[in-house]
């Protein structure tokens, strides 16, 4: 199968079928109207898809071992808050800052430029380090090794990783904006919406564990001298 196509069919492809899918799916669709909660668990199972993908291996099962489930889900809400969170709270307080501001009061503009970007920034590298971190997280099962830089640094400097985690951003940029799009139909749009943006979230995490695993197979390889000798 070509790789293309394995990233398209990866969310229904497996033994599992599109149970998986499905799943994620309901969550979404479940915290359009109860915020956040529902989704958390999908936190969990992207950490499973991630290592499974880095392995070779189909998209695993959503309801097995559901008390690993809420310990990956809890580990992994951590490390997203641990890469992401900074640059949320920094946005919160540029955003907070403008709002605020007197009425008729001159805005900072360059202050908010120079906060922006350094906020955009800090946000891309968190976002390219959260994969890594993860798939790290569901091999060891340990958030100290997860995070730590002896273990991102060999995958996320590697050429074969940044490849594949801009092909599944691009992936989850795609579906968040058809996602968003259909949200705006009437009634059944946010049905419409959160299974588009479940199956991109499930073919993004394909990529970026299929690029973790090339990555971290490619850094270990002995180099042509060394291979020599």
């Amino acid at each position: 199968m070509r790789p293309s196509t394995a990233a398209v069919a990866y969310p229904i492809a497996g033994e599992a079928a599109e149970r998986p899918l499905l799943a994620v799916w309901l969550l979404f669709a479940v915290a359009v109207v109860v915020p956040v909660l529902p989704a958390l668990p999908v936190v969990g199972y992207l950490v499973r898809v991630l290592a499974a993908s880095e392995r070779g291996d189909a998209l695993p099962p959503f309801l097995v071992d559901g008390r690993t489930l809420v310990r990956q889900s809890v580990g992994g809400v951590f490390a997203c808050l641990v890469f992401l969170g900074v640059p949320f709270a920094a946005l919160l307080v540029t955003v907070y800052g403008v709002v605020t501001l007197t009425p008729g009061a001159d805005a900072p503009v360059g202050r908010v430029l120079v906060g922006s970007t350094a906020v955009l920034a800090a946000a891309l590298v968190g976002l390219y380090l959260l994969p890594v971190s993860l798939a790290a997280y569901g091999q060891d099962g340990s958030l100290r090794r997860a995070l730590s830089p002896g273990r991102l640094r060999p995958v996320a400097g590697h050429a074969a990783y940044f490849f594949g985690w801009t092909l599944g951003v691009t992936a989850l940029v795609v579906a968040v904006g058809v996602g968003g799009a259909l949200f705006t139909v009437t009634r059944i749009g946010p049905l419409f919406g959160t299974v588009v943006l479940a199956y991109g979230v499930l073919v993004a995490a394909y990529l970026w564990g299929r690029a973790i695993g090339r990555a971290r197979r490619r850094s270990t390889e002995p180099t042509g001298t060394d291979a020599g000798r």
